[in-house]
């Protein structure tokens, strides 16, 4: 998918907070129509990296443009308001003694409201039913519908979604994202979701901006990030791949699951996902099956090499492993990666 124009760029941003440096040469790019994900792991500093693009934050150092325009800097800083940001919090922040379409309709002028924007960001949403409710009467995906409705209600440039979906339970989680994804892009609103859900980073972003200790390690496309990660710690924040010490010699390195080709020379670390083994059956089989984890949809197999190393396969649920079966392995793809 091709995106024209830069809506936000910032860059050689940091922030601390007292002593603690959260971010460190924070870089991100945000263009027009996109949905951007910062991932990153409790602490990584993602959502002190969504106060700063929303204002609510001053950086320490560095540039936030928005539109070519800079908005945060050592010279300026334009407070939220000036933003044209809408932003969409974990815990909802509804106002409680405000009725649905009253919370949709506090950034709204009243011109706005007499023009009709209200009633289409209540259709759009399809709130039109629970107008009249309160945020207590309604659940949490509901709630956080609404939240998403008003912070779209003034037609924001950027919307900021700050772990949207961890309160709720898996399947709301799984149908309000699908919901949200639609919203957006029928609407045709840049988007940045900060989370530390591979999963909904993987599937609803189009770039994700991997973030640790304050810096984007590497953005990608999903694909990219998943298929080419460029370390260890990306490889592991987007998956759950088996990790192998070896040695290349000439562009080919040993390991304990057999001998694959390099781009690099010396001590190396060699990422194998899961799903890239592929296990057969045979009663002369290297590996001995240690467990099996039935997810319906597919399967985790451990399995173990003469050496007592242990190793994860997933496969799709049509054969049936038990523990001490005897198995062969193929595997189909590897990354490696200069040892730290």
């Amino acid at each position: 998918m091709a995106f024209e124009n830069l809506i936000i760029r910032a860059r050689s941003v940091t922030k601390s907070y007292g002593s603690e440096l959260v971010l460190s040469d924070f870089n991100l790019d945000v263009w027009n129509g996109s949905i951007v994900g910062v991932l990153g792991t409790s602490g990584s500093g993602k959502t002190t990296a969504l106060r700063l693009l929303a204002g609510f934050d001053k950086p320490d150092s560095g540039i936030i443009e928005m539109r070519n325009n800079i908005i945060a800097s050592d010279d300026t800083f334009l407070p939220p308001e000036e933003r044209n940001v809408g932003m969409v919090f974990q815990d909802y922040a509804l106002f409680p003694h405000l009725n649905v379409a009253k919370n949709i309709s506090f950034g709204l002028s009243q011109d706005e409201i007499k023009n009709g924007r209200l009633e289409e960001v209540l259709s759009m949403c399809n709130l039109n039913t629970y107008r009249n409710k309160f945020p207590q009467e309604l659940s949490g995906g509901q709630q956080q519908r609404v939240s998403l409705a008003r912070a779209l209600a003034p037609k924001p440039e950027v919307i900021l979604l700050d772990e949207p979906f961890t309160s709720l339970d898996a399947q709301m989680a799984r149908d309000l994202r699908e919901e949200v994804v639609s919203l957006l892009r029928q609407t045709e609103t840049t988007a940045i979701i900060v989370t530390h859900d591979q999963e909904e980073a993987l599937s609803v972003c189009d770039v994700v901006s991997v973030l640790e200790n304050g810096s984007v390690i590497q953005s990608a496309t999903p694909q990219e990030i998943y298929l080419n990660p460029v370390s260890q710690n990306v490889a592991n924040s987007v998956g759950d791949p088996n990790i192998l010490r070896g040695f290349s010699v000439d562009g080919r390195v040993e390991t304990s699951l057999g001998t694959f080709v390099s781009a690099y020379n010396g001590a190396l670390d060699v990422s194998i996902r899961p799903e890239c083994i592929e296990l057969s059956i045979d009663s002369e089989g290297s590996y001995v099956v240690q467990e099996c984890t039935f997810y319906g949809h597919d399967q985790v197999i451990s399995f173990q090499n003469s050496k007592g190393e242990v190793f994860r396969a997933r496969s799709l649920p049509n054969t049936i492993y038990e523990a001490g079966d005897k198995v062969n392995i193929k595997i189909s793809e590897v990354t490696t990666f200069p040892s730290n």
